[in-house]
């Protein structure tokens, strides 16, 4: 084994013990998604997909919470060698963003939605980097990045004075579809 699978699978199962997953209960999740992900995105570049569908059995729940919350099936494309895979990942990493939205607007978690959207974030900030080697997205990269950080204030704050500004759902939910419309455009 090489000590990039070596060091890839001793992060994970660090990560496994000190980030908990918020979005699945963690007797269904052993790891955090991004960590995944991470590791999914590096090992299909470097053209090691047996461990990419080892990490992909890390992240079950959430593909298949994504397949029927969604209607989509994306595990077939999950399981190619090829570009259809890594076009799958990518908008594996939309429609957890989009699944994270929908949680908070529903008030599906008791976490705070704060750290649900701090996931999402992470989640695009990953998936800025796969369509950010072309230069004409990082106009919409910016564009996206700004809405993140309006839409995050939306979920209420507290100013260090003790005055509590409350979450406004509603206009987290308007703000949340503007980023979905904004990267459908560029991920599917």
């Amino acid at each position: 084994m090489s000590i990039t699978c070596r060091l890839t699978i001793i992060t994970l199962c660090f990560c496994a013990f000190l980030l908990h997953p918020l979005l699945v209960s963690s007797a269904e999740l052993r790891i955090a998604p991004i960590k995944v992900y991470e590791s999914i995105l590096t090992n299909f570049k470097e053209k090691k997909y047996k461990n990419v569908k080892t990490a992909l059995t890390f992240i079950e729940p959430i593909i298949s919470d994504i397949n029927t919350r969604f209607g989509i099936d994306l595990n077939p494309e999950l399981t190619t060698r090829d570009e259809r895979c890594y076009a799958a990942i990518k908008r594996l990493l939309f429609y957890d963003i989009q699944r994270i939205f929908a949680i908070i607007s529903m008030k599906e978690e008791k976490d705070n939605p704060r750290v649900l959207f701090k996931m999402a974030y992470a989640d695009y900030c990953l998936l800025s980097l796969e369509f950010l080697s072309d230069e004409a997205y990082f106009a919409v990269d910016k564009k996206i990045r700004k809405m993140f950080a309006k839409t995050y204030l939306d979920l209420g704050k507290e100013s260090p004075y003790g005055k509590k500004i409350h979450p406004d759902i509603n206009m987290f939910k308007l703000h949340a579809e503007e980023i979905v419309g904004e990267l459908s455009k560029v991920v599917l």
